[in-house]
């Protein structure tokens, strides 16, 4: 086993918590398997030049990458989620289309992943654009078969997320304490900080099923940890 599958093999694993791990190719896919991983993520981008950058190939390689993964998936009953990066902004292109989003997350979605991510990876959305790209993917994707994954560089995060909430996604990914960021987009922030998330939820009469002071102190122990 490699080092990463001797890690998620040493977790002390809870029945109703999920543990996915990154899988980028069939190699990947093998360790996966080895290691008794029960969920994957495959991740594409919905531009070309981000793809190039972070997975060293284009966005068409990469998933004809993934289609072999979705097999060996499916032939040992691995849940698969799918992510899309760059949905609002590329550090590389600008702004990006949702048509093209769509043209990726459909393809990952016909492929058998059973839920598509759509990561704001640098951090530039805006509500407006939000709501845009929502309602143009949903058109070809079952919105329960949407979440939402926004990086919270220039503040707007937040209220990105009560906009996704208004189009029906109800799936939000984040981190605690923010953090996170990816070497291939400069000056992005970390993920939306799950503590906030909590509170604006909470604030707003939606249950989470998550306990804000265990939370609170989860964070306190990362920060810690980091230096921050």
């Amino acid at each position: 086993m490699a080092d990463t599958d001797k890690v998620y093999a040493a977790i002390h694993k809870k029945h109703d918590v999920s543990y996915p791990v990154l899988v980028p190719n069939v190699q990947g896919m093998a360790s996966a398997v080895a290691a008794g991983v029960k969920e994957i993520a495959v991740f594409a981008a919905a531009s070309e030049s981000f793809s190039q950058k972070n997975i060293n190939c284009s966005i068409a390689e990469s998933l004809e990458r993934f289609k072999p993964v979705m097999d060996e998936a499916k032939k040992h009953g691995i849940k698969v989620r799918g992510y899309v990066s760059c949905v609002l902004g590329c550090p590389y292109e600008g702004e990006i289309a949702p048509e093209a989003v769509v043209k990726v997350a459909k393809a990952l979605y016909d492929m058998g992943c059973y839920e598509i991510s759509l990561g704001d990876t640098i951090g530039v959305g805006t509500p407006e654009k939000t709501r845009l790209m929502i309602q143009v993917v949903k058109k070809e994707i079952p919105v329960t078969a949407l979440a939402v994954h926004f990086h919270d560089t220039y503040k707007h995060a937040l209220d990105n997320i009560k906009v996704a909430l208004e189009e029906g996604v109800a799936v939000v990914d984040s981190s605690v304490s923010g953090i996170g960021g990816c070497p291939y987009a400069p000056g992005a922030s970390g993920n939306v900080s799950t503590n906030a998330v909590v509170d604006m939820l909470h604030g707003m009469g939606i249950a989470t099923g998550v306990d804000a002071e265990k939370l609170a102190g989860a964070g306190k122990f990362i920060n810690k940890a980091l230096g921050r």
